[in-house]
């Protein structure tokens, strides 16, 4: 979905591969891992701005079983 880091060797159809144009200007940023995440996380986000949140989906009436 997100492409390679590289914008040249990203594959069409991909943000990157669609939308960047250089490997430093790569539009979109993912982390590699869930505790480059959190890592991440802290640079940006004080703890008052960070909600907890489970994914109950598959319990709602919206998407029945």
């Amino acid at each position: 979905m997100i492409g390679h880091t590289d914008s040249a060797e990203a594959a069409p159809g991909t943000i990157r591969g669609d939308f960047s144009f250089h490997i430093s200007r790569n539009v979109i940023h993912a982390s590699d891992s869930v505790e480059g995440a959190q890592r991440e996380i802290q640079l940006w986000f004080q703890s008052n701005e960070l909600v907890d949140w489970t994914d109950e989906g598959h319990c709602s009436s919206l998407y029945p079983a």
